[in-house]
């Protein structure tokens, strides 16, 4: 089952809002994650959580790179993606 762009967006929205204890509309109103308590912690505690509820295994230098919402979210989605097309053949 490849996981589309909205159910992906979805998913990393509502980790963000729980880790970082905000509402979603306050997270695309504001997108760059440095703006919220985006720090060490809370950046490892989603890449877990991210990574568990999607099965993915994220690259951490493209992870670090992300500094927006959509930024977190076009890396998840592509990252599903490729495993979805890698991992559904044969």
């Amino acid at each position: 089952m490849m996981t589309d762009i909205d159910d992906t967006a979805t998913v990393v929205l509502n980790t963000l809002c729980d880790v970082l204890k905000e509402p979603v509309d306050d997270l695309r109103a504001r997108p760059v994650l440095a703006v919220h308590d985006w720090d060490s912690l809370a950046s490892l505690e989603v890449l877990s959580q991210l990574e568990s509820r999607l099965a993915v295994t994220l690259d951490l230098r493209a992870y670090h790179a992300a500094r927006t919402v959509t930024d977190l979210i076009d890396l998840v989605a592509t990252t599903a993606a490729t495993n979805a097309a890698i991992g559904r053949r044969g």
